[in-house]
């Protein structure tokens, strides 16, 4: 009951308001005592993937909490592990907003968000204060004035900032979201990114003493054609990991729905 409560009320904001203030509730003082109080542990059911031991299946996809400013309190609700990101290098804005919309007759959502996030420096000074001894993957991106052709600089960039602080990195190149980012899954661009992501993976695990599981997280919108060439590749480089998948862009479900029309990433 409190439940519908708090959303239908949530629902009377823009969805990026809600988000923001959901957030910050879940980071008060004073819900976390109330949240000990009434709220049973959850109990593990360990899984193990890419090598890494998970307290269970569920965990927290990118882009809920990106710059890492919520883990400790996402981490109480009881998730098996917490992806943060999508980060840059550099700090960006995103897109213009309004730049999320609700399809609520189909319980869905389409949006815009453009990797918006303080950068990479910002966000692994909270992995370095969290106290959540789970599973934190990393989800990293390209700046948006980054050309595609130098894209890589800036996967390798992250992957050197996060490498000792992360339980797995994810390389974001499927987000519908930023200009051109999905041509990082065909061709010579792919093959050149898997190639270098494999030698810095590699260089850190030297470095470190530890080896960081890479996952390429890739789109929803792939044809059968292009899914087993990205498969060979991924397979051919010895990928830890793929995550499917991002936001669609096909809007076959919700035609015909109030903001069915408005560009970004269906979920």
């Amino acid at each position: 009951m409190f439940y519908y409560l708090i959303r239908k009320l949530l629902f009377l904001i823009d969805p990026e308001k809600a988000h923001t203030l959901t957030l910050k509730y879940f980071n008060s003082k004073k819900i976390q005592i109330l949240r000990k109080i009434f709220f049973k542990p959850i109990p593990f059911k360990k899984i193990t993937c890419m090598g890494l031991k998970f307290n269970n299946k569920i965990g927290l996809a990118a882009g809920m909490d990106k710059n890492g400013d919520y883990i400790d309190s996402l981490a109480q609700i009881g998730f098996g592990f917490i992806e943060v990101g999508t980060v840059t290098p550099l700090p960006q804005k995103g897109n213009p907003k309004p730049r999320i919309f609700r399809i609520s007759s189909k319980e869905g959502i389409i949006n815009r968000m453009g990797f918006n996030n303080l950068g990479i420096d910002y966000l692994v000074s909270n992995i370095k204060k969290s106290k959540f001894k789970g599973i934190i993957g990393v989800n990293i991106g390209k700046n948006k004035h980054t050309k595609i052709e130098d894209a890589i600089k800036d996967y390798l960039f992250c992957i050197e900032k996060v490498y000792c602080y992360a339980g797995y990195i994810a390389i974001n190149i499927s987000s519908p979201n930023t200009i051109n980012l999905r041509k990082l899954q065909y061709g010579k661009l792919f093959k050149n990114l898997l190639k270098n992501i494999k030698k810095k993976q590699k260089e850190m695990e030297n470095r470190y003493s530890k080896y960081v599981p890479i996952a390429i997280k890739i789109s929803p919108d792939l044809s059968e054609e292009e899914l087993i060439y990205v498969s060979n590749q991924l397979i051919n480089y010895k990928i830890d990991a793929v995550i499917a998948t991002n936001t669609t862009l096909d809007r076959s479900l919700i035609l015909g729905t109030k903001n069915s029309t408005q560009e970004g990433g269906l979920s």
